[in-house]
């Protein structure tokens, strides 16, 4: 029951999957900025939080979604 609410299309698996990538590309960045002194707290909360929505987002569309990258017949 639940794996039919959470299904996703192959299109909607992709834009997760890339918005998830995104939010770790942005983790990423917070972690170079957290090597300025001033704002290494602040940085490395928001990495952090960016990291574990972006691989959440990805899991999830992995693996209730669709292979979005399967050749189509």
């Amino acid at each position: 029951m639940l794996s039919i609410v959470a299904a996703l299309t192959a299109h909607a698996t992709r834009q997760v999957t890339e918005l998830g990538a995104l939010c770790g590309l942005f983790g990423g960045v917070a972690l170079v900025v957290a090597s300025v002194q001033r704002y290494r707290r602040w940085s490395l909360i928001v990495a952090g939080v960016l990291f574990v929505v972006g691989f959440a987002l990805v899991i999830y569309g992995l693996h209730f979604g669709l292979n979005p990258y399967a050749m189509k017949p």
